[in-house]
């Protein structure tokens, strides 16, 4: 069994929506000039604490808990993340095609081989603003799950950003020659 969420990114917001049966019931959200991402998940409020200049790490904080550090998101090289919680459980971030129309949160046993895919993300439609679906397997529950589906949804924002930084920074040097 599984239970549908659908996900809304309007063109140039910094406003992510969550719904569920055309209700909101979380989002996220990123200051214009900021890297720190806030977000919520029906009773899940957590805060995303984006730091370095070229290579990033991101602290996970629980608003609800006095913003206690929960866990940290480690990025490999290419597009690859893994998040790490504090509580012990690991979850890679895993996208299925260059254009990460389509990604998942996979936990790992003990031994870091992926165990079960718990929340696969699509991306259904691309105009004026991004949508798309999450869908989480109600059999792969955890008392961290809201915490999981926030962080797979920061994830595909984060590697989207830093795509359009490089090809900003292209565009520029080219027009520069």
């Amino acid at each position: 069994m599984s239970r549908k969420l659908t996900w809304v990114k309007e063109a140039f917001s910094h406003e992510v929506s969550i719904l569920q049966n055309e209700q909101a019931i979380g989002g996220m959200h990123r200051d214009w000039f900021g890297q720190d991402v806030e977000a919520h998940l029906n009773e899940t409020h957590l805060r995303f604490d984006v730091t370095g200049f070229l290579v990033h790490s991101v602290n996970v904080h629980d608003l609800n808990a006095d913003n206690q550090i929960i866990g940290q998101i480690e990025f490999s090289f290419g597009k690859r993340a893994e998040l790490n919680l504090s509580s012990g459980g690991s979850y890679l971030w895993k996208r299925h095609n260059v254009l990460m129309r389509e990604w998942d949160m996979i936990r790992e046993t003990a031994d870091g081989a992926p165990e079960k895919e718990l929340i696969n993300y699509d991306l259904t439609r691309r105009f004026f603003e991004d949508h798309g679906d999450i869908i989480v397997n109600e059999n792969a529950l955890t008392p961290t799950t809201e915490v999981i589906i926030l962080t797979g949804l920061f994830i595909r924002n984060y590697f989207q950003r830093r795509r359009r930084r490089l090809a900003g920074v292209a565009a520029a040097g080219a027009a520069v020659r």
